[in-house]
């Protein structure tokens, strides 16, 4: 038998003896690969195999493409040389067809991405980025939730595979892309309501806890309306407990005015509107006491105040305040959320007192503006129910505007004080 090596010789020798019987300028291919015998024993290739690497690529072709027609899988890339020309357009000189970080046949094999575009689904980021962040290269949006696979998974730690990885109603595109909430927490601003229902059916503020600043939390104001009746998580609300002790009494003309004040009031509200609205629950009568000094007051609180721990202001009015002089009568003390106001003898007084008690339970103070509690100002100056100078039957705070006047009502809108609510909080 002879050697691959003697074969070839011979098909060599037989080959130029025939190209110069048939003629000086034909070129013989034993194999009919368009390679000379010649140019196939000089370049290693078999001159009766049009394809010697057996690759589905004939030599000559190979020849071509830059290919080696003596390897099968020139460029090492797990694909044969034929099968990434004839079936998938990829490069047989380049593992990565399209510098996406992918070899060719990983693609193919094992992701079944296209071997020829960088970035399969369109979505802006390159297969190999998506293959590393685990998500799917085919679909730029595996979830159909409008969020790149590879951002999710890298960058927010969502799940392509699922639209809605928190279960709130957004999508998690839509949660990153439109509303700035988080699509792993089904409630970003852990006020009780879900993103989807805050955006969806309240109107509110999936990255706010309280959407209008009124110190009561969206889900608080929405779902515990056995507390906090007429709650509305789009306008401010102020709660105010009132006790009366036996013998004394808020009017309901007098409390209205106060009311109104509030409804008017220059406040604005993430639904469009203005003013606040002010809940006045009369609640229970107390023993009449011929003087009632802070102990007293503690102790009203502890035994009668029933809406601790839900964000109520509590007001009591009295027979007398304790601490009053020969010169000097105190018709009301308070500190912040709690307040006691003497009963006068008209029924307008006793309203304005109350008033004037309930900004400073809601945080005016003289700290915030010499006016307060002061008579330095005159009321054309400072009109204000804070101010020791306003007419025994006026209600209301002031706008600013003025040299001496200070904004009450702006003051308010920015840091109004609402007592404790734990007892009402909505996981």
């Amino acid at each position: 038998m002879l050697s691959s090596r003697a074969l070839t010789a011979f098909v060599l020798v037989i080959g130029l003896l025939t190209a110069g019987v048939v003629a000086g300028t034909t070129v013989v291919d034993l194999d009919g690969d368009g390679r000379s015998v010649v140019t196939e024993v000089r370049d290693g290739t078999a001159p009766l195999e049009a394809d010697t690497d057996g690759d589905g690529l004939d030599d000559d072709v190979e020849s071509r493409l830059g290919t080696d027609p003596t390897a099968v899988d020139t460029d090492g890339d797990g694909l044969e040389d034929g099968t990434e020309v004839n079936e998938y357009g990829t490069d047989p000189t380049a593992t990565d067809t399209d510098g996406d970080g992918l070899d060719d046949s990983v693609e193919v094999g094992e992701y079944e991405t296209d071997p020829t575009v960088a970035d399969t689904d369109g979505d802006g980021l390159t297969d190999g980025l998506e293959i590393e962040a685990g998500t799917d290269p085919n679909d730029s949006d595996t979830d159909d939730d409008r969020l790149n696979d590879a951002a999710e998974r890298r960058e927010y730690g969502t799940d392509p595979t699922d639209p809605d990885t928190d279960g709130d109603g957004l999508e998690d595109g839509m949660e990153q892309r439109l509303h700035g909430t988080d699509p792993t927490a089904a409630d970003t601003d852990g006020d009780g309501l879900d993103d989807g229902a805050e955006v969806d059916e309240y109107d509110t503020d999936p990255t706010d806890p309280d959407t209008d600043g009124d110190g009561l939390e969206d889900g608080t104001e929405v779902h515990r309306g056995d507390r906090l009746p007429d709650a509305d998580p789009l306008r401010t609300d102020v709660y105010v407990e009132i006790d009366t002790m036996e013998g004394t009494d808020l009017s309901e003309a007098e409390a209205d005015r106060i009311v109104d004040r509030f409804a008017d009031a220059p406040l604005d509200n993430p639904d469009g509107s203005t003013g606040a609205d002010l809940h006045l629950v009369f609640d229970e009568t107390v023993p009449w006491d011929r003087e009632t000094d802070v102990d007293d007051l503690t102790q009203y609180r502890s035994q009668y105040f029933d809406g601790s721990g839900a964000g109520y202001h509590y007001l009591v009015i009295v027979n007398d305040v304790a601490g009053g002089t020969a010169t000097t009568n105190v018709i009301g003390k308070v500190t912040l959320g709690t307040m006691m106001v003497e009963a006068q003898p008209e029924r307008h007084e006793t309203g304005s007192t109350a008033m004037h008690e309930l900004g400073h339970s809601l945080g005016l103070s003289n700290g915030d503006f010499d006016g307060i509690d002061s008579d330095q100002y005159a009321f054309t100056q400072y009109p204000s129910v804070m101010n020791y100078n306003a007419p025994s039957d006026y209600y209301g705070f002031s706008t600013g505007g003025g040299d001496r006047d200070f904004d009450d009502w702006g003051y308010l809108g920015e840091s109004l004080f609402t007592p404790d609510t734990t007892s009402v909080a909505v996981e």
